[in-house]
């Protein structure tokens, strides 16, 4: 009788082995892939899947959030504890911003598991299960890689486009003033060779099945550069300007400048849902941010609205503060305010209502002006240079009409002294599929390049 249980058990686990498919991904075996977690689905370490197919991954524990990022692409997968809740958790992949297909990752002790399907295919992967092998392959297509030189002068960019996903290293070397980045898995049709005003010479090369662009930056001159998607892959600005003048951010992440992002709510008839829009779309920005270089935080992290006085506060000492809020506007329709005193009723009576904690009788008093700017020591000017430079940059890149720059006493954009911006957009826009990525493109393009002045 218990060679026949023994016998029994060796058999079942064996069985259960066999069921376990094996991943494969752009041709290396990646170790750890199950299928009893969910039936019918295969599931793949999120530490060693973003590994093989080359995109970042950062884990919140606090809120179960598990966040990929490639080739200018943000893929958020929410995690639970019982596997049994995986496939039916609502909006459990979004993918810049938008909901995708796919159930949630699953907590098993202390390592997380995603579904590999749905997770590969936000990024851009092709999933393929071959059930003679039982195997489950992923691969990312080889993309093709071309560059262009735009603009010059102060306008001077190298604009790298990338057919499809594939991950970027960057090498920095100050010494020599160099930059090197290297595309993997890439294509290169034909060597090319720039000469630029701000920097000595730029080729773009390809390296064993690599594409390799190296800079030689000229003396005094320190370069940026971002990730954006652009159609099915993405595009990597490279910007250029004088370290002693008005120059992007320095590319060392040793000092990194503060950026903080503020997802407000809304106002009027909008102010329901809208936190949590807000707050997808600045997640995705503050990715976008972290990968150039940039230290940015969130004044929050979850559903719930902090005051004003204490989003503000956030603000101080950053270089830029950027709120984020949704107003009853028509689609295609932005306002853009900086922090100043109102030139005009009309302006305060918008402060009025952004001040969402104000109760005010007469909002045309001066003693209001006085009461939000009293003892600040404010850069004003550079907060309109912020807010003329994101306006400009929504018109051209996304066709919206934007009412503004205004100036305006808005309360929450006083803990940054002057550094701040304020956007409003309409809730038809910010809950549009098409909508979310592209304005949090503009946005990331406009903080990392032309918005981010000294």
């Amino acid at each position: 009788m218990r060679r026949c249980v023994l016998a029994c058990l060796s058999l079942l686990l064996g069985a259960l082995a066999l069921a376990q498919a094996e991943l494969v991904v752009n041709g290396v075996v990646v170790p750890g892939a199950r299928t009893d977690l969910v039936a019918g689905t295969a599931y793949a370490p999120a530490a060693a899947l973003a590994e093989a197919l080359g995109a970042r991954l950062d884990v919140d524990l606090a809120t179960r959030r598990l966040t990929f990022t490639l080739g200018g692409r943000v893929v958020q997968v929410r995690a639970v504890d019982d596997p049994g809740a995986a496939a039916s958790l609502p909006d459990a992949i979004r993918r810049d911003g938008v909901a995708a297909e796919g159930g949630a990752g699953v907590l098993v002790g202390f390592e997380a598991f995603v579904p590999v399907k749905a997770t590969a295919e936000a990024l851009g992967a092709r999933v393929t299960y071959l059930a003679a092998s039982n195997q489950v392959l992923v691969v990312l297509p080889r993309p093709s890689l071309s560059a262009r030189l735009e603009g010059s002068g102060s306008a001077e960019r190298l604009v790298i486009r990338v057919s499809g996903p594939t991950r970027v290293s960057s090498f920095v070397s100050e010494a020599v003033q160099t930059v090197h980045l290297r595309f993997e898995r890439s294509d290169l049709a034909s060597p090319t060779s720039f000469v630029g005003d701000a920097f000595v010479r730029a080729d773009v090369t390809a390296n064993r099945g690599d594409v390799d662009v190296r800079i030689q930056l000229a003396p005094d001159v320190r370069a940026s550069w971002t990730e954006l998607p652009d159609g099915a892959g993405f595009a990597v600005v490279v910007g250029f300007a004088r370290s002693s003048g008005d120059a992007p951010l320095p590319i060392d992440a040793s000092t990194p400048t503060r950026i903080v992002l503020d997802p407000a709510g809304g106002t009027g008839p909008v102010a329901g849902d809208a936190a949590a829009d807000t707050l997808e779309v600045a997640r995705i920005v503050a990715q976008r941010l972290e990968r150039a270089g940039y230290e940015v935080s969130l004044t929050r992290s979850g559903p719930m609205l902090p005051a004003a006085s204490d989003r503000a506060a956030q603000g101080t000492g950053a270089r830029l503060f950027l709120t984020l809020q949704v107003a009853d506007l028509p689609r295609g329709s932005l306002r853009v305010f900086h922090l100043g005193d109102a030139a005009e009723l009309s302006a305060l009576e918008d402060a009025v209502r952004i001040n969402a904690e104000a109760v005010l009788e007469r909002p045309e008093t001066d003693g209001v002006r006085r009461r939000i700017l009293l003892d600040l020591v404010v850069d004003l000017d550079r907060g309109a240079r912020y807010a003329e430079a994101l306006a400009g940059a929504l018109r051209d890149a996304g066709g919206f009409d934007v009412a503004g720059p205004r100036a305006a006493p808005v309360a929450v954009l006083t803990g940054a002294a002057g550094r701040g911006v304020l956007l409003e957009v309409g809730a038809a826009d910010l809950r549009d599929p098409a909508f979310a990525p592209l304005l949090a493109a503009a946005v990331a393009s406009i903080v990392t390049s032309a918005g981010a002045l000294p």
